[in-house]
């Protein structure tokens, strides 16, 4: 069996790095963070809480494949 997500949240966060002539810039990220149960673990082992940081051009990435995989399962919910 697989993990399942219990809940999520996320924010934005400011995150200062390196820049142009050793100047710092701040840089957003978006910070996921995922509630998920695993029912492979025992009881008191099972649920966790998993952060994951990620970028504009990550975000965007995943908002893509998301949007497929949304497509997917339309087409795949008609042909029934």
């Amino acid at each position: 069996m697989l993990p399942q997500l219990k809940d999520f949240n996320w924010y934005i966060d400011m995150k200062l790095v390196p820049g142009v002539n050793g100047q710092r810039i701040q840089q957003p990220s978006c910070v996921l963070s995922l509630d998920v149960n695993d029912p492979t673990k025992s009881a008191n082992e099972n649920e966790q809480t998993v952060q994951i940081e990620l970028s504009k051009e990550t975000l965007n990435l995943v908002l893509d494949n998301f949007t497929r995989i949304r497509e997917q399962l339309n087409t795949l919910a008609k042909r029934e």
